[in-house]
């Protein structure tokens, strides 16, 4: 399951799962940088940014925005 960032603010991270179901974690169990936007998969008990899936998103989300707006 993937997870995206709502927002991080101080010390905890809104996480929203592909359920849709959100969810305030703590900054600690993030692998590196919270980046707002970006797609995160959980594994051995840390967060870790998939940049390769928050890029697909990033272009299937700009795709139904040109798809709509054209």
């Amino acid at each position: 399951m993937y997870y995206s960032v709502d927002r991080a603010d101080g010390e905890y991270v809104m996480l929203c799962d592909d359920d849709g179901e959100t969810r305030e974690i703590r900054r600690f169990h993030f692998e590196g940088d919270v980046k707002t936007g970006g797609i995160y998969r959980f594994e051995q008990g840390r967060f870790i940014y998939d940049g390769q899936e928050t890029a697909r998103r990033k272009a299937r989300i700009r795709a139904l925005e040109e798809e709509v707006f054209e």
